[in-house]
C-alpha cells in the first residue's frame, strides 16, 4: 500500500509538472500568436499610411485647393464619427469593408513599383484622387475609433503641416516662374541693344508676364517688379553687388501691385 501511494504521488507531481510545463508553452504560443497579430495589423495600416501619401502628393502637385478640401472633409468625419460614436463606427467599417474586401484593392494605381504615375493614372482624374485619399482616410479613422485611441489621424499639427507643404511648394514654383521671367527680360534687353532706341527699352510684357525697374527703399539694391496676369501674382526681384567680395546676392520674394512689400518665399 506504501509503494502503490508513493507511485501515485510521483504520477501525481509528474502529471501537474508536465501541465505547468505546458500550460507555459501554450501561454507562450498565445503571445507570440498576438503579437504576430498586433504586427500584421501595424503593417497593414503602414501600408494604408503609404498609399495615402503618395496620393496625396499626386494631389498636391495638381490641385493644391482639392487636397485642402479632401483634407478638411476627413478632418470633419473624424469629428463627426468619435461624436456619433460605437454604432456609428460599426456601420461605417462594415460600408468600407464591403467596399474593400482586400487591402490591395485600396491602391488606385496596381503598377510595377518603377511605373510613373503619371502613366499608370491615365484613365484617373484628380476627382478619382480624391475619392480613394477619403476612402483610405476614412478606414484608418475607423481603425483608430474602434480601438479607442486618443490621438487623432487628422489633428492640428496635421493641418499645420499641410498649409506648410503647399505653401513650399507655391513658393518653390513661383520662384521658377520668376527666374524664368528674368530670363525672358534679360534676353530681350540683349536683344534690343543693338537696335536703335533700344537703350530706351526697361519693361518687358507679352501679356501674360511682364517686368520691370523698380525702386527698392532704403536699399542699395536694384530691383524688378514682376506681374503675372493669368495669376495675378506679384514678384520682386532684387540683386545687390557685393564689390568687395566680387559677390552677387540675388533675392526674390511674394509683393504687391506697388513692388514695396517683400514676402519671403519657403521653398
Amino acid at each position: 500500500m506504501e509503494v502503490f501511494l508513493t507511485g501515485l504521488s510521483g504520477f501525481a507531481l509528474g502529471w501537474l509538472f508536465c501541465r505547468t510545463v505546458w500550460k507555459g508553452k501554450s501561454d507562450s504560443t498565445r503571445f507570440v500568436a498576438e503579437e504576430l497579430n498586433r504586427n500584421v495589423d501595424e503593417a497593414e495600416m503602414r501600408y494604408l499610411e503609404c498609399l495615402r501619401r503618395e496620393l496625396a502628393n499626386e494631389m498636391i502637385a495638381e490641385d493644391t485647393e482639392a487636397m485642402y478640401r479632401a483634407f478638411d472633409k476627413m478632418r470633419q468625419y473624424e469629428t463627426d464619427l468619435k461624436k456619433d460614436g460605437k454604432q456609428r463606427i460599426d456601420a461605417d467599417f462594415k460600408a468600407i469593408c464591403m467596399k474593400y474586401p482586400s487591402f490591395q484593392e485600396f491602391d488606385p494605381f496596381g503598377t510595377r513599383h518603377f511605373v510613373a504615375y503619371q502613366d499608370a493614372r491615365s484613365s484617373m482624374d484628380i476627382s478619382d484622387l480624391v475619392d480613394r485619399y477619403s476612402d483610405i482616410s476614412q478606414f484608418l479613422i475607423i481603425n483608430a475609433a474602434r480601438k479607442n485611441l486618443s490621438w487623432k489621424i487628422f489633428d492640428d499639427k496635421e493641418a499645420e503641416q499641410l498649409d506648410k507643404a503647399i505653401r513650399k511648394r507655391k513658393d518653390r514654383a513661383f520662384r521658377k516662374r520668376m527666374l524664368d521671367a528674368m530670363e525672358r527680360y534679360h534676353a530681350l534687353m540683349r536683344a534690343v541693344r543693338n537696335v536703335p532706341g533700344g537703350d530706351d527699352v526697361r519693361d518687358y510684357d507679352d501679356g501674360v508676364v511682364s517686368v520691370r525697374p523698380v525702386l527698392v527703399e532704403y536699399s542699395p539694391e536694384i530691383g524688378y517688379g514682376i506681374h503675372f496676369a493669368d495669376t495675378g501674382e506679384f514678384g520682386l526681384h532684387t540683386v545687390f553687388f557685393d564689390d568687395d567680395r566680387d559677390i552677387t546676392f540675388r533675392s526674390y520674394y511674394r509683393s504687391d501691385p506697388k513692388f514695396k512689400e517683400q514676402g519671403y518665399l519657403d521653398g
